[in-house]
Formats: C-alpha cells, structure tokens, sequence
C-alpha cells in the first residue's frame, strides 16, 4: 500500500487508522505513529505472534498501565464500526474507540528497549531524552 490520505482530516491518528484500514488489502494491520524511530522489530513479531495465538479485533499495547494506540494491531473488520463512529462524532482518541470493538492489551515489559522502542521524537528536545 502507498500513501493514502486521510478520509477525515483533522481528527488525528484516528482519521489515519481509519483509511489504512479502508485500503488495506491485508486483515490486519500494525499501526506505529511516524515519529517512533526506534521501533523494535522484536517486540513487533512478539506481538503479532501473540494476536496469531489469540484473535481479537485490536490487540493494542499497553505498559505500566499506559495504552499504545500507536503500537497495536487493528483487523480490517473493525473499518466499518470504526466509520460509523467517525461519522457519529465520537472522540477522536482513539483509545476511546476500543470499547467498541474486541479489544485485547499486549502488555509490555518495562525495560529500556521497551522504552526506546515506544519513544515518540516530537521536539529536538527529546532526541537528548
């Protein structure tokens, strides 16, 4: 899949999730936000794995009790609840989206390749971070 833009600007992650999931030939997709320069290939396979062995609709990250929605994997099967949310005017967290679908938390050790895996580059600051 290329680049496709958002079928409802302005709403954040959410509005990106959405038209991933609305163009996406495959059931699920991984979802990372764009400024996770570290990411680990590891924990990636650790948790896909851990959907293979459990199904569910979204298997969203979480540590030390703290969600991910930028670490999860979605199934394309949600694109139509998700729409219907949107549409509604629901939150545009996304984590507020969860409670209306099959949803599942992967939870993530707290090491520091957890932690340089999840760290988010929004600053020049957080680069000396």
């Amino acid at each position: 899949m290329t680049g496709v833009i958002d079928n409802y600007p302005g709403i954040g992650p959410l509005g990106g999730i959405e038209a991933a999931l609305k163009y996406s030939r495959s059931e699920y997709l991984f979802v990372f936000g764009c400024d996770m320069p570290w990411l680990s290939e590891e924990l990636i396979k650790e948790q896909a794995n851990e959907l293979l062995r459990s199904p569910s609709e979204i298997l969203a990250a979480r540590t030390a009790g703290l969600f991910e929605p930028l670490h999860s994997i979605y199934s394309k099967t949600i694109h139509p609840a998700m729409v219907r949310y949107i549409e509604g005017g629901g939150s545009p967290a996304v984590i507020d989206f969860y409670n209306l679908a099959e949803t599942r938390f992967y939870d993530l050790p707290q090491t520091d390749r957890t932690r340089k895996a999840l760290t988010n580059i929004n600053r020049p600051e957080d680069i000396k971070r």
